[in-house]
């Protein structure tokens, strides 16, 4: 009798970028039906993965070394017949070699990592970031693929959520618009300027909208900042929200308003209206298929540049071209 042969997906993060793979990883799933899928990834994205009925299994890199060893050992000793490398950083390509996989695909970004695979495709970030996906599942021999994306959560999960927002102060009688007006640790230059987002929440709030502040414990401060700036009262979520209760207030929601973030790609799989304020990166490039973005190209971007003393990309896009533009989505059909 022939073994039901097992596949090894490797992907660890980040948060934006786990969610997007899920495109890759259903394409996966969907073309290797009997086979056992398996998951490498880090630990703290348990909570993205943890409902997903793609893998059988899901292995966590704890960011230690002694234990990490042990978990590629424990992997190893599962015999994957073919490795699919998504990460495409020289870690996880290595990663892939040690997993011992007889066929290895993934992304690379330079030469030494390369070696590592036995089919391989150059990482280009000249493609959306769910397009970009499409050259290595081609490699694989993968034909048939969709650009959407999804998020798991639990039915405990649900149950959670309905018990947390009795706990919080919604109006259940107004429609909800969340703003994510923070960005990851040190690309300050992502973010709008306070004034902007504090002006732009008091005029919703007086058109009968309920707006929800969101965003991780670091951006805590940032978001009172705003809040002090404004004279009506949002709701603010700041540091409350873990991943199943973001995607469940975003599916609640009319739409999303973010910076070039996570929770921009958990909008866009959610289900929800996304508009995107775009100001050193290239939205081309990062924006996945759906969400509606603004950006104003300057003489100097993008830039990538996570300090700067001008931002003229971001204070050039007005609080009336944002609000024009949210009234317009607001007013379209909900995304299929």
């Amino acid at each position: 009798m022939q073994k039901r042969q097992k596949i090894l997906v490797i992907k660890t993060g980040a948060l934006g970028d786990m969610v997007l793979a899920s495109v890759s990883f259903i394409a996966i799933r969907e073309n290797y039906k009997n086979s056992g899928v398996y998951l490498l990834t880090d630990e703290k994205f348990k909570d993205v993965v943890g409902a997903c009925p793609v893998f059988e299994k899901v292995y966590f890199l704890k960011g230690h070394i002694l234990k990490d060893v042990k978990t590629l050992l424990n992997i190893r000793r599962e015999k994957p017949c073919i490795t699919f490398d998504i990460q495409g950083n020289f870690i996880s390509n290595f990663f892939s070699f040690v997993s011992g996989g007889k066929e290895r695909i993934g992304f690379y970004s330079n030469l030494p990592g390369k070696i590592f695979l036995t089919k391989s495709v150059k990482r280009k970030n000249i493609l959306n970031p769910v397009d970009g996906q499409f050259p290595l599942l081609k490699k694989a021999g993968i034909k048939n693929f969709s650009s959407n994306m999804k998020v798991w959560i639990s039915e405990k999960k649900r149950e959670d959520f309905r018990s947390f927002i009795k706990t919080q102060s919604f109006d259940t009688n107004k429609k909800w618009i969340v703003i994510h007006p923070v960005s990851s640790e040190g690309w300050f230059t992502k973010r709008w300027p306070k004034d902007y987002f504090a002006e732009l929440s008091d005029i919703l709030i007086k058109k009968g909208y309920q707006i929800i502040f969101i965003g991780s414990k670091d951006g805590c401060n940032y978001i009172e900042e705003i809040i002090k700036k404004m004279k009506t009262e949002p709701v603010n979520l700041c540091g409350k929200t873990d991943f199943a209760r973001l995607v469940l207030l975003l599916e609640k929601s009319e739409i999303l308003i973010t910076t070039d973030s996570g929770p921009m790609h958990i909008g866009a799989a959610s289900g929800t209206k996304v508009l995107g304020i775009f100001g050193p990166t290239d939205p081309g490039k990062h924006c996945p298929p759906g969400v509606e973005y603004i950006y104003k190209k300057s003489w100097c971007g993008p830039c990538y540049k996570k300090v700067c003393d001008d931002l003229r990309c971001m204070k050039e896009i007005t609080v009336d071209q944002v609000l024009n533009k949210v009234l317009l989505l607001l007013e379209k059909p909900p995304r299929a």
